[in-house]
Formats: C-alpha cells, sequence, structure tokens
C-alpha cells in the first residue's frame, strides 16, 4: 500500500506523491490523473492520462490554460 499525503499549497489543496508512488503510478510531474470515487470516500479507478497519441496535445493544453495570462501582455 502506498500513503499519500493531502496538503494545502496556497489556495489549493494538492496529495503528495512519493518517489516510490510516482515509480508504481509510472507518473511524473504534469501528469494528469483521473480518479472515479465510489462513494463513502473509496476509490473505484484511479486512470492515467497519456499524451502519446499526440505529441502536441500538452503544448495545446498548456496553452488553452494560460491563454488569458498571455493576452494581458499584448494589451
Amino acid at each position: 500500500m502506498i500513503a499519500l499525503k493531502v496538503e494545502k499549497i496556497g489556495d489549493r489543496i494538492a496529495v503528495v506523491l512519493t518517489e516510490e508512488a510516482l515509480a508504481h503510478l509510472n507518473l511524473g510531474v504534469g501528469d494528469v490523473l483521473h480518479v472515479e470515487p465510489s462513494g463513502e470516500g473509496m476509490v473505484r479507478e484511479v486512470t492515467r492520462e497519456t499524451w502519446i497519441e499526440d505529441p502536441h496535445a500538452r503544448g495545446r493544453a498548456f496553452l488553452r490554460r494560460y491563454n488569458k495570462s498571455f493576452e494581458r501582455f499584448e494589451g
């Protein structure tokens, strides 16, 4: 079993993964996990979003997320 710590970082809540958890889940910084709750605080399924199919998808996702910030600099 892998223990994960829940922390408040700024105004967000984060789940902190150990190096062991990253290795077992085959994750890296910036990867996205999808968690499906099953009720009563249990998790039914955890899946990892992969970017292998489209090498430019991560870049497009970044641009969509920070588009408003970029627009402020244009003015």
